[in-house]
């Protein structure tokens, strides 16, 4: 569960900061409730299926980022944080650094709002009928091009992964790897050109999906997870990966 650190320029704060936000854009939620119509609340949570690999991971992210606090509930490891002057510190790091989809930094320019106005209830619950139109008239999908130029995104990406990649070893013993999201056609897309899988981004109803099972791109997808210079990933996934890569570079080596 450590990052490598055979790159000795890496500041481990600022990558942390990266991933939990590819993280959190993935498996969170941005929140602004009310209680009992007189005075709202703010939630930022991330919510993962339970394994000691994941609940690792969490732990590790709270101490050195000094935020979110961890519950395990029905099978599932929930980093929650609720505290008014830890919520600063969590929006001071998406200030810095930035959200990438669209509908989290919708999400998230409503929360901003309420929480540095402190809003009442009935602006909140106005605002809400009004569907919050007017805060996202001016937040628009990013270009996938202007996604690979920043620099925080390849351990974003590696945060996002941990949420929603999937690195797939299928009982015919082919391998594949997918990623997708609800709303996220830009971002997949930006995916796509970093690891140079040729596949198209499909969607459905439900969601935006790409997936690859040409060896080539899956060695390219290896060399960016096992780089020195990212982060690594570091719950289920990273788990998940190292059997990935172990059984791949197996299946490399057999005589054709």
């Amino acid at each position: 569960m450590k990052i490598n650190k055979s790159n000795k320029s890496i500041n481990t704060e600022k990558v942390y900061e990266e991933f939990f936000l590819g993280l959190l854009e993935g498996d969170g939620s941005i929140q602004v409730n009310h209680w009992k119509k007189r005075s709202l609340q703010f939630r930022i949570i991330i919510k993962l299926k339970y394994t000691s690999a994941n609940y690792a991971m969490c732990a590790q992210i709270s101490q050195q980022l000094g935020i979110m606090n961890l519950h395990i509930r029905r099978g599932f490891v929930i980093m929650v944080e609720d505290h008014r002057v830890r919520l600063l510190r969590i929006m001071a790091i998406i200030d810095r650094h930035g959200l990438l989809l669209t509908h989290r930094r919708r999400q998230y320019a409503f929360f901003k709002y309420c929480y540095n106005n402190q809003i009442t209830y009935s602006e909140y619950a106005h605002i809400k009928d009004l569907k919050k139109s007017w805060f996202f008239n001016s937040i628009n999908a990013y270009d996938s091009d202007l996604l690979l130029q920043l620099s925080h995104w390849p351990n974003w990406l590696i945060g996002f992964t941990e949420a929603e990649g999937c690195f797939c070893i299928r009982s015919n013993g082919s391998h594949s790897f997918s990623i997708s999201q609800k709303e996220g056609y830009e971002v997949l897309t930006a995916i796509k050109k970093t690891f140079k899988i040729p596949n198209k981004v499909r969607s459905t109803s439900r969601l935006y999906f790409l997936e690859t099972y040409a060896g080539g791109v899956l060695q390219n997808i290896c060399n960016f997870y096992s780089s020195p210079h990212v982060i690594g990933l570091l719950g289920e996934k990273q788990v998940q990966y190292k059997a990935f890569k172990v059984s791949l570079e197996k299946k490399k080596a057999l005589p054709i």
